[in-house]
């Protein structure tokens, strides 16, 4: 009793070359499949109107274990959140200031966008900075609070989730 044949070399590796070929999609739906294709108008905006983008917090160094940040978190009381809106993400640090018991509200805006204006907002406190030319903005002496902060250019304003700013430890 012998068992099935083996077939030869030659013709597993036909088979095999013949089993990778593609079969073409006939062309009555390649056609159809081209025109359900449509191509989107660019919205239109009228002139001077400005695009509004809220941002969303991605990670907050207030919620993670000290050990997990490193000796180069800045120490205990540097908090960083970093955002993202759009094509943009926005890099916000908080650390004491140097005039206790006060806050330094540091940031930079990554993306394609050069110049624009800093707003930071609480209840009785308001300030405003220009971005440098590392697109980067600071504000000091910031008391403790719940603050909001939006970032302005010439076509879009980004609205920052609120953040608290707490009585800084002595």
């Amino acid at each position: 009793m012998s068992g099935p044949s083996q077939p030869a070399p030659e013709d597993l590796e036909a088979k095999l070359r013949a089993s990778r070929t593609l079969e073409e999609a006939p062309e009555s739906a390649i056609q159809r499949a081209i025109g359900l294709w449509k191509e989107r108008a660019p919205v239109a905006r009228p002139a001077g109107a400005v695009e509004r983008i809220a941002a969303a917090l991605g990670f907050d160094s207030a919620g993670a274990a000290p050990l997990a940040l490193g000796l180069r978190s800045g120490g205990a009381q540097v908090r960083q959140m970093l955002f993202t809106a759009g094509e943009r993400d926005i890099d916000v640090r908080v650390a004491p200031s140097e005039s206790a018991p006060l806050w330094r509200v540091s940031g930079q805006i990554l993306g394609p966008d050069a110049h624009g204006e800093a707003v930071l907002r609480a209840d009785g406190y308001a300030a405003r900075a220009a971005w440098n030319e590392l697109s980067e903005f600071s504000f000091d002496g910031v008391p403790a609070g719940r603050y909001g902060l939006t970032l302005y250019s010439a076509t879009w304003e980004i609205e920052l989730p609120p953040f608290d700013l707490p009585p800084p430890r002595g």
